[in-house]
């Protein structure tokens, strides 16, 4: 095959326009979040420790499909911002467990109006039943692989 035929079939890969889409989107959320010191990322692991209390670096890596070196890093910045406590765990001390801290849960709430103006635009310029289409295809992708 040439590399020109290549080149026509990467215009269709998969992880090449997930990864593009992906840089998109968290530039934009990142850009809505910026009034507040908070970046994409940051917020979104700020909900999902408030949504999984005393939770381990491991668990929370492993739900968010994320390495638990770069859990650990994205935590470690929640922590020196003040937002979230890590503690070993009772039954292992092994274990590091995190918890959202009430200055987390006021940023996380002061960052909700944000996340709603960003995600409403997403979902009124695509369509709700195309946005809900694309997250299930999503999680088919995830389920896929």
């Amino acid at each position: 095959m040439s590399i020109q035929s290549y080149k026509e079939h990467l215009r269709g890969c998969a992880c090449r326009n997930l990864r593009m889409t992906t840089r998109v989107i968290t530039q934009y959320f990142d850009k809505a979040f910026q009034p507040l010191g908070l970046r994409a990322a940051q917020f979104a692991l700020l909900a999902d420790i408030s949504s999984h209390e005393r939770s381990t670096v491991g668990e929370l890596a492993d739900l968010l499909l994320m390495n638990q070196t770069t859990a650990t890093r994205d935590i470690e910045i929640l922590r020196k911002k003040g937002y979230v406590d890590v503690k070993t765990a009772d039954d292992d001390s092994r274990k590091r467990c995190i918890s959202i801290t009430e200055s987390g849960l006021g940023k996380l709430r002061e960052a909700i109006p944000f996340w709603e103006q960003a995600q409403f635009r997403i979902e009124e310029g695509i369509g709700k039943d195309k946005y809900r289409e694309f997250l299930n295809t999503l999680s088919d992708i995830q389920k896929l692989i």
